[in-house]
């Protein structure tokens, strides 16, 4: 089937066939390939985990220069679920195969975020057809595109706050310079980098000014500019904010027992289970999250709060884990499809696909903050996994539940832990339920009908 998202580019387009990615690449593009794959470039990425490797196909198919298989990705998280660290990690990596393309001759023809994703810990590209063979004095035509759909979120995050990193989500081509330039905090004025490329590049814009393009601007001083892009963002950190949830298993659990309780109870039961893939809904900071890597071939943790989020990142880089991937997302209202027919962009209920579906101190949230029903929360569960759930119920007489219902009227008389089983047993086998220690909530083991 051919992907939606693939059709924008001339050079070719991309298939999934019998589970294998293909991508077609067309006559047109046959020089650009060729100078890729025998400059040494290729192998320089792949070698250095930057760019996604892949196999030629040996009968390529009748009209097309080439086909070849790319190694699957099995997650591809979108731009409008990554944090402020990633999006730096990104916009780095970015210019650094950049500049490394300069050095063989070559250099990326266009700069959107959505060719790139985060594979075994670290983004990674993934369209072989983003680089064109370079022409000395020729200026980076994608200078404008980058700064818009790539360098301003991350400027927006990081001065104004991570709730601006969903920009892209109302327009994947990135917000105008001037709408960036007049919402960012003064203090941005303080970076040459951001006055450069975002503010001065903004006004030029607005005064319908045509930069022109020295017919000498050489290789030496494409460099010089990424290189100066790269200097003015490199040193940019993440607010060190504590919220309720990124402080939460410091301050907010029930007992030190507990805790203790409930990690050798899920790590027995994932012992047991086995998993392949396991996406661990309302992660938190990927306290379970990192003990399901123990366990799975790859962990997808999905997590609201911005912060706990970048504490997970931090832990995922310290202890070097390659299979556990983010999504910064809140369930109840998942990133939608998007672009072209809205088929463009996948959605993420879309991507969100397991064999063990972990739902830890979550469902009280989901029907009593959030308010939807337990059967609502089921159907989606079922959606989900394709093998096992486990949920931990969390009763009316939890502290947390009673925080929830202290300013509020208690309407929510269907959630029980009688009335949990019974709903959730028309999808689902109930395999067991273990009781945690200094605590009255239960983990129930499902297995999917």
């Amino acid at each position: 089937m051919r992907q939606a998202y693939s059709f924008r580019d001339p050079g070719g387009f991309v298939t999934i066939t019998d589970n294998k990615v293909i991508r077609h690449i067309r006559n047109s593009y046959a020089g650009n390939y060729n100078h890729l794959m025998h400059s040494g470039l290729y192998e320089r990425l792949v070698e250095d985990e930057l760019l996604i490797q892949h196999e030629e196909h040996t009968l390529p198919e009748n009209g097309f220069y080439k086909t070849i298989h790319p190694e699957r990705i099995d997650f591809i998280s979108l731009p409008f679920e990554w944090t402020m660290s990633q999006w730096q990690e990104v916009v780095l990596m970015f210019l650094k195969v950049n500049i490394i393309s300069l050095e063989y001759g070559m250099i990326l023809k266009d700069a959107t975020p959505f060719n790139i994703t985060f594979y075994k810990g670290k983004p990674i590209f993934f369209d072989t057809l983003s680089f064109e063979t370079y022409r000395e004095g020729q200026p980076w035509m994608a200078y404008r595109q980058f700064c818009e759909t790539m360098l301003s979120p991350l400027t927006l995050m990081h001065y104004n706050g991570n709730q601006w990193g969903t920009m892209l989500l109302a327009n994947s081509n990135g917000p105008k310079l001037d709408f960036v330039s007049k919402n960012l905090r003064k203090k941005s004025l303080f970076n040459l980098g951001v006055v450069l490329h975002i503010h001065l590049h903004a006004w030029y814009q607005n005064k319908n000014t045509v930069i022109r393009h020295h017919k000498n601007f050489s290789k030496e001083k494409t460099i010089i500019l990424l290189q100066s892009i790269k200097n003015s963002i490199k040193g940019w950190s993440t607010q060190k904010t504590t919220t309720e949830w990124s402080d939460y298993y410091a301050t907010g659990i029930d007992s030190k027992t507990y805790l203790g309780s409930k990690i050798a109870v899920i790590s027995k039961v994932l012992t047991e289970i086995n998993p392949n893939i396991v996406i661990d809904l309302g992660a938190n900071t990927g306290k379970f999250s990192v003990l399901a890597s123990y366990f799975a071939k790859q962990v997808i943790a999905v997590e609201s709060d911005y912060y706990s989020v970048e504490v997970l990142r931090q832990t995922i880089k310290k202890k070097k884990i390659r299979n556990l991937e983010t999504v910064v997302a809140d369930i109840t209202h998942p990133t939608p499809y998007t672009g072209w027919k809205n088929l463009e962009r996948s959605s993420l209920l879309s991507r969100l696909t397991c064999d063990l579906l972990l739902a830890l101190a979550l469902i009280h949230h989901l029907c009593i903050a959030a308010n939807i029903p337990l059967q609502l929360v089921a159907e989606l569960f079922a959606t989900m996994t394709k093998k096992h759930v486990l949920i931990e119920f969390v009763p009316k007489n939890d502290e947390r539940v009673k925080g929830m219902l202290a300013n509020r009227a208690d309407i929510f008389d269907e959630y029980t832990e009688e009335n949990f089983i019974q709903v959730f047993s028309e999808y689902f086998n109930l395999i067991t339920f273990i009781g945690f220690e200094g605590s009255h909530r239960k983990l129930f083991v499902w297995e999917k009908k």
